[in-house]
């Protein structure tokens, strides 16, 4: 799937929807749709600072403090720029 640069929504919807599945299922989420996953991650690394630093805590949100793989390999490292503010 291939967004253009204003789908911000769109790509949003579609990060949560990744996120929130693999803290279900105890996944990374680029491992659910690689390829949905890096489109919709370019999406928003293309945004301002403060626009991407608050969707990147959102879908970190979305993963869940509790997610099986977050306890399992202690996850904050695999997508430690998305957490460091």
């Amino acid at each position: 799937m291939l967004f253009d640069a204003d789908d911000l929504d769109w790509a949003m919807g579609e990060l949560l929807e990744l996120f929130e599945r693999a803290g279900r299922n105890g996944v990374y989420p680029h491992a659910l749709d690689p390829a949905l996953f890096h489109s919709a991650w370019s999406v928003l690394n293309a945004q301002p600072f403060e626009t991407r630093d608050r969707c990147q805590k959102s879908v970190m949100t979305a993963w869940g403090q509790g997610s099986a793989m977050r306890k399992r390999f202690g996850i904050g490292k695999r997508y430690e720029n998305a957490l460091a503010h």
